[in-house]
């Protein structure tokens, strides 16, 4: 039998992890790949590196942490939450009672607003360029998913839990679709999540107004389309 081939997802930090990992290698358990999950904020670092070249620094740590060659994966996918990057910087309002971001679908309120349009600029900067990647490690197919405002919001619709929330909720989320592949598929299909028909058209639309702190994402696409390409055709799941 052929050896099977990475799928790589790299994820923000440790509760996407424990929210999406286990979903994840169910719901692409196949002869053919093996899901890793793997953690690492590529977007908003302010290193000298082009974003490009830390997203394969990741993918490199990764391999050589597992004794994989470049020919190993099948592609690389990075999840990244939104945090209303694309705003403008007027909406970003001087709150002094906020030490973290809060956010809401109109605005952001915060201590320092000139620190967090600058950390936004970064990341505008980093995904301009990840949006129109498709390969890294010269070879490796590549592609970026949005979580808007940002995980939270998606699984729980809050997108200013604290960390002991945002574990439990990973937890539960985890719990709940990690024996039930349609499940999973559904929610990231639903009317209230979905923007756009494809890949640049989601794009598009996150980046325009204050969308990016609306509670959407477009990791349906990936789900539906990409992924038949790697592993199983999920269409069944989603009509029955």
């Amino acid at each position: 039998m052929a050896k099977k081939k990475v799928v790589l997802f790299i994820v923000e930090g440790v509760c996407d992890e424990m929210a999406l990992a286990l979903p994840l290698e169910k719901l692409f358990s196949s002869e053919l790949v093996k899901v890793e999950v793997y953690g690492g904020d590529i977007t908003s670092d302010y290193s000298s590196k082009s974003v490009v070249a830390r997203v394969g620094d990741c993918v490199k740590k990764h391999s050589a942490e597992y004794k994989y060659q470049v020919q190993d994966y099948a592609e690389v996918v990075l999840l990244t939450d939104m945090d209303g990057a694309y705003i403008s910087e007027d909406l970003i309002r001087q709150d002094d009672s906020y030490s973290k971001a809060h956010y809401s679908e109109n605005g952001i309120r915060y201590c320092n607003p000139e620190r967090l349009h600058k950390s936004h600029l970064v990341k505008q900067q980093s995904l301009n360029q990840l949006i129109s990647l498709d390969k890294v490690v010269r070879t490796i197919p590549f592609s970026v998913y949005f979580f808007a405002c940002n995980l939270d919001h998606v699984l729980s619709n809050n997108a200013n839990l604290l960390q002991k929330e945002k574990m439990k909720k990973a937890e539960e989320f985890r719990a709940k679709y990690v024996e039930d592949e349609k499940g999973f598929l559904v929610f990231f299909h639903s009317d209230v999540l979905t923007v756009g028909q494809s890949y640049i058209e989601s794009w598009s639309y996150v980046k325009k107004g204050t969308n990016s702190l609306k509670r959407c994402s477009n990791f349906n696409i990936y789900l539906s389309s990409e992924a038949k390409q790697i592993s199983r055709d999920f269409s069944y799941l989603l009509e029955n």
